[in-house]
Order: C-alpha cells, then structure tokens, then sequence
C-alpha cells in the first residue's frame, strides 16, 4: 500500500536553491532548533507547570514575525470570505476600509455608543488588573451584539447559533485542566473567547441572552471551562494607572501607537526600552539557541545521589516568578493546540494598557500584530471584534476534516483522489503520544483503526505479526526529504540487507495536506515572498503504521540483543545513503515474531539522503542523546558536519539512560538518575554530559534487569574516551568508529555470555 499511497502524494523534489544557500553559508548540518519540540516527547517526565515548560514555551514564542495592524486585520477580514487566497491586495484593502464604515457609526452614534464608551472609562479609570476584566468584557460583549447587525459585502451575514456564536467571558481564577499523557496541567487565562452555548452552561434554559453577555460573563464561571471549548484567549495586563478617555469622535484612522508600545516584547526593563527579542527574519531562521541561551535558561533539578560539580563563577539572569505576558500567552496557545487534532493554528491576544495585540500561532513560527489602542481606535477593535464573531471553525484554526466541531471523537473520512480512507483515531486511548507546545513536528501517535486499511493485503516483506494500526500526525518541513520517500529507499536497501530487513516500520498508508501549508499565511502577510515560501514552513501529514512496541519494555538479554540488531540496522543504513540522526529512545522499537522480540529502528522524519547534504532549518537530534560534540555552538549553527560516529555516540547514550531509568520494563518511579538533562538547554547539556563521562559513569547503578547491558555500557565509554581529546574532537572514519563504539564492546558481551552460557 505504501507504493500505491505514493500516487496520490507528490514527494518533495529536490530545493536547489535551499542547498546553493547552505553552501553560501557554510553549513555542514541542519542548525539545532529550540523550544517545546526539544521536550513534547518527555512531557510526562518533564512535567507541565509552569516552571517545568516555560522556558521552552519561551523559547518559541520570543522570536517572533512582525506584521502591521491593518494587514493583519485585512487578512483575518479576508479569511471570513472563504477565498482569502483568491483576493488582490487592494481587494482586501478595500475590504478592511469598507468594514471600518460599516462599524463607525456603531462607534460615534446612539445609545450603544454611549454604553460601549462608558464602560472604555470604566476600564480606564480601574487601576487594578482584575478589576478590568468586567468593563472590559461588557464593552466587547455589547460591541458584539450590536456587530450582529451589521452587513459587510463579502463577509457571511450573522447568523444566529448558540454552537458558533461567540462571547468574551471572565475566567480567572477558574482554572482550567487539561490531561498531557499522564500529567494534569492548570492554567488560568484571565479572559476566554467561548460560545454561547458553553456560556450558558447546563442552565441555558433559565438565562436569558441578555443576561449572559452582561452578567454572567463578567464572572468567573460556576463550572470550569474545558479546553476544547475555548475559541481563544486574552491575557490582560495593567501596568499603566491612568489611561486617556475616549473621544468624543472616532475616525476610520489608524491610532499610531508609540514606538516602545508597537509590540509586545519578551521582557522589559523596569525602567527602560524593551530588550530586543531577535524576532526572526521574513525566512524564517530561527536564532541559534547559544545566542539567547544567557536569558532562557531552565532551571535543573539533581537526582538524588548523582553528585554534581557547582560552577561558583557562573551568574545566571533570574527569571521573575510570574511568566511575561507573551510566555503566558504561549502557554494557553499550546493548551488550546493540545486539545485539537491537528490544529492548523491558533489566534490569540495580549492586552496591555489600552493595547491590543493580536498573535496568530502555528508549527513553524508566532506572529504578532501591531498594538491597536482600542480606546483611542475603536473602529478597528469593533472590525477585530467582528472577525471574531463571523469567522468559522476552520479559520479559528480547527482541523475540519479531523474534528468538524470542536470535541469531535469518531470516525473521519480522508478523501484522496476517488478514495475515501476511514480512520477511526483513539483520542482517549492511554497509549496516545501527545505534543505539548507551539513550534516543531508537534507529533501525535493514536491508535487508529481503519476498515478499508485493515483490509488490505499484508505485506510479506514486513514479519511484524500485530494486526494494530497507530496514525502518526505531524508537521514536517516542506524542504525536507518527505518520511514516505525516505521509507520507500530504506525499502530498497532491506531487499538485499538481512540487517535491515524486518528491522524497519511498516508503512500501511499516508497522506499530505498540501492545503496546510504554513507559508500561506506568510506570504498572504508579506512576510515571505512567494519563491522563498516553503523555506521553514511545514505541512501537515498522517501516516498509519503497524503498530510497534517500545524497546524500553524489554529488560537482560531479549533488551540488549533488541539494540543491537537496532545498531546493525542503522549502521546498514549510513552505509546505503540514509541518514537517520535522531536516535533517542523513543524511536527504537521492537515487535514479536514467533516468540521472540525484533528490533526496529523507527521514525524517519528527520533523516536525510547523504547525496542531498542537510536540509530545512530543525534540530536533527533530541538533546538528551546528542553526541556531545553536537552540542556546541557551532553545532548548533550548523558549522559542524553530522558524522556517523555522531550517531553512534547517540546509540551509547540511549543505551546508558534506558539502563539507569528502566527497571523491568518500567520507568523507574522516584530518583531517576539523568532527570535534570530532558530540561536543559545544549549548552548545559554538553556540560552535565561531559561530567557524566570524565567522572560519574563509574559511581552509577543501573537496574538490576539492565546489568548485564550496563557492561557493554561501561566498553562503549572507552571508545567514547578517545574521541574527546584535549586537543579537540578526534574524526573518525565511519567503520572505525562502528568498530571502536559498537562492535567492539558487543563482540566482548557475546563472548562473555557464551563463556558463561
């Protein structure tokens, strides 16, 4: 089926211009990206307070893309017409000039007028935060209500829905809980975008309409709001005591703000202009982590009876208790694409003062629109306001084909071409694998079932005897090599490799959503130019395997013979062309054959052909298990050539934390050795590795059901002690570093256990 899947998708051709650019450059492997994606596999390890993520939610929200107030609101504007991609720029011009007419008398004429503007100096002359939170939200709500009347050629007519129909409601302190594989989270937004419906609550048929968007809205709700019902969120902050009134008269133009008020930064001084964010490029280069490493840094906890070496002469910058605006903004953002599949993006805001800011999110990067006084400029806040109540699901950002209404859990049809493949997902399943943050792949693993899958012919080529299916969704780069076309040439090397057939996931069925693009967006902004658009932007894929079991389930031999027979496939691999470069535990697998366990070498989505040189702009590697001359600055520039014995470092590395925090086939429940590395930034990384090598290795325990791997452990480190010499990074040819790091120390295992056999 993986072959005949290949029709209905195009495979990425080569990007010349992508390679001539990394040549230019000098860049000799993909730059290490930042962020959740570094930890969103972890995130049942790692936790998700506060503390735990927002450095990494930090990370992803801090370089953000600029984009005027008025283009972002002719795009959203043109996005309520369902042909946003068939418009002119001087048609959504026009567009956004005709909407701003149609709300201004909303603005300066009658009753409502008067009511929305009294409850703007109520809101102005309220010194405390909380306090804000209702004048803020009748003004909005009766804005909204009034807006229901309004008509604007091009954009649908209100209708009336309890389901779609939207409000602003007060939240805090309400908290609101989300479950993240085994983990709670609680977040409290100060301000929620919900329906009616939800609004209203389970006595909607004791509240009147009225009474819903001015009273009950301005409170916290009885019942806690659940993720899946939240359009959207505002995080207000009041730092300002005195704002200027309203006036007496609005016009269509545009309030300019002030230039340290234009965007939200990541931090301000107290005093003085906001420090710069390095907000990234129209390209969409991320900034290499050791440049901001000095101002994210996460905070570490030991592991009890791992001794660590305290760096006296080091001054960290703390961060203050409570999260910055947009870091706060990022956490509910990654809460709001946690609870849809699939999620195309998310639209948030921050209110700061009398400022509004719109951020439009998704997997490649944030973006953030110029402030709006919505004091001073109410026409366009009415026009934002607007948006909001006309726009539909799918331009909130849902994916309609795999949730037509937000909560959706059932069966899905994906059409291709003149076949319609059903996939029931199991959202609710504990084997679920989810992603926790903003930018990145943003994986998630369901099991899925399929009648027109499982009814396809078994391939004889693939032994795995399970008849379960898992659905693999995630957000690859556009320039890089697709995981299907990677899949299809491993393919090729395992009909004449014994070490790499049955070794190898089996691809059942996949799909590209070319609609999904993140360049649209970009280029529809300014942002991007068309030519350069698919540089870091990513599209949305589905891939169905069969299903596989973790290898970390394994313990003694049936464990280290799993790796290995893992370790020659992926050496077989190098050697025919495939690059795999993200070797961590998570992506080595097993399955049962007539009783006995095989190991595969799974996930393939950020390995690349060696004829093709590095592509795209995301990390190859997950932090923990990078070769630590991978984890220096120039590494993570790109300045440094990705080699096989990298990899086969990150294999030893695998293979010591699985036997330090594995006991059985469980995680070990309390004093994991090793904790502290899954929240470190590389550059501690490198150096808690390297203390890890040069002294701890020998005063750590593993498992008793990993002792005898922990001596081929122990061979590994000898051959990982003479690549790091004072001098530098010793370079290796590829056999020899195969024979010095891997064949070597096993060849002793197995003569070892046959002696004692």
């Amino acid at each position: 089926m993986a072959d005949n899947a290949d029709a209905t998708v195009h495979k990425t051709p080569p990007r010349n211009s992508t390679l001539s650019a990394n040549s230019e450059t000098g860049l000799k492997s993909t730059p290490l990206a930042v962020g959740s994606a570094a930890v969103s596999e972890h995130i049942s390890t790692v936790g998700v307070e506060v503390n735990d993520v927002r450095p990494w939610i930090a990370r992803d929200v801090q370089n953000f893309e600029k984009c005027k107030a008025d283009t972002m609101l002719q795009e959203l504007l043109a996005r309520c017409t369902g042909s946003s991609q068939n418009l002119s720029g001087s048609q959504k011009s026009k567009l956004l000039e005709t909407a701003l007419n149609a709300v201004l008398p909303i603005c300066n004429v009658g009753a409502v007028a008067q009511e929305i503007k009294g409850h703007l100096t109520d809101f102005c002359d309220i010194e405390r935060e909380p306090s804000t939170y209702a004048p803020f939200v009748k003004a909005a709500n009766c804005a909204l209500r009034e807006l229901s009347k309004v008509n604007v050629d091009g954009i649908p007519a209100f209708k009336v829905d309890d389901k779609t129909n939207v409000l602003l409601h007060v939240n805090d302190p309400k908290p609101i809980y989300q479950d993240h594989q085994d983990k709670q989270s609680e977040r409290k937004p100060d301000l929620v975008v919900v329906s009616h419906q939800t609004a209203l609550g389970k006595k909607s048929h004791e509240t009147q309409e009225s009474q819903v968007f001015t009273e009950t809205a301005c409170k916290s709700p009885k019942d806690n709001f659940q993720w899946t019902d939240v359009r959207s969120t505002l995080e207000l902050k009041r730092p300002r005591k005195f704002l200027t009134h309203p006036p007496s008269v609005y016009t269509t133009d545009y309030v300019v703000p002030s230039p340290s008020a234009q965007y939200m930064e990541y931090r301000k001084d107290a005093n003085g202009p906001a420090k710069p964010t390095g907000s990234i490029s129209a390209t969409g280069s991320a900034q290499t982590p050791h440049e901001t490493s000095h101002e994210l840094r996460p905070s570490s906890q030991l592991s009890r009876g791992v001794k660590r070496k305290r760096d006296e002469d080091r001054t960290e910058e703390k961060e203050p208790i409570k999260p910055p605006p947009i870091v706060q903004n990022g956490l509910y953002v990654a809460e709001m694409f946690a609870a849809h599949i699939a999620r195309q993006h998310v639209i948030s805001f921050i209110v700061n003062n009398d400022y509004i800011y719109v951020w439009v999110c998704d997997r490649e990067t944030t973006i953030q629109g110029a402030a709006i006084n919505f004091v001073q400029d109410l026409p366009r806040w009415l026009v934002l306001l607007l948006i909001m109540q006309r726009m539909g699901y799918e331009q909130w950002g849902l994916n309609r084909v795999f949730e037509p209404e937000p909560g959706f859990s059932g069966k899905v049809m994906v059409e291709v071409e003149d076949t319609q493949i059903d996939l029931e997902l199991d959202v609710k399943s504990k084997e679920r694998v989810t992603h926790f943050g903003i930018r990145g792949r943003a994986t998630t693993v369901f099991p899925v079932k399929s009648e027109a899958l499982s009814g396809l012919q078994r391939d004889p080529r693939f032994p795995n005897e399970s008849s379960e299916l898992v659905a693999k969704l995630y957000w690859p780069e556009e320039t890089r090599q697709s995981e299907p076309d990677i899949l299809n040439e491993v393919y090729k090397i395992a009909q004449t490799d014994p070490d790499v057939q049955g070794h190898v996931p089996e691809l059942v069925w996949f799909h590209k959503f070319k609609e999904t693009s993140t360049s649209k967006i970009r280029v529809a902004l300014g942002l991007k130019d068309a030519e350069r658009a698919e540089q870091g932007s990513r599209v949305l894929y589905i891939i169905v395997f069969r299903k596989l079991i973790p290898i970390t389930t394994l313990s003694g031999e049936e464990f280290i013979a799993a790796w290995w027979q893992v370790v020659k496939c992926h050496r077989a691999l190098w050697k025919g062309g495939v690059l795999h470069r993200d070797v961590s535990p998570s992506n080595l697998m097993v399955y049962r054959l007539r009783g006995q366990y095989i190991g595969v070498l799974n996930d393939y989505d950020l390995s690349s052909f060696k004829r093709d040189g590095p592509r795209g702009l995301e990390r190859t590697g997950t932090i923990p298990f990078m070769a630590i001359d991978l984890l220096t600055p120039d590494a993570m520039a790109g300045k440094v050539e990705h080699v096989y014995a990298h990899d086969a470092e990150s294999l030893i590395w695998v293979l010591t934390w699985v036997c330090l925090r594995y006991k059985d086939g469980e995680l070990l429940s309390k004093n994991r050795p090793l904790e502290e590395w899954l929240k470190l930034d590389a550059i501690r990384c490198r150096k808690e590795k390297n203390d890890f090598r040069s002294s701890e290795l020998p005063t750590m325990c593993p498992s008793e059901s990993h002792a005898v791997s922990w001596k081929v452990v122990e061979k590994c480190f000898e051959g990982i002690y003479l690549l790091y010499l004072p001098s530098g990074y010793r370079k290796l040819a590829d056999e020899l570093a195969f024979q010095l790091l891997l064949e070597g120390p096993m060849l002793e295992h197995e003569s070892r256990r046959r002696t004692y056999s």
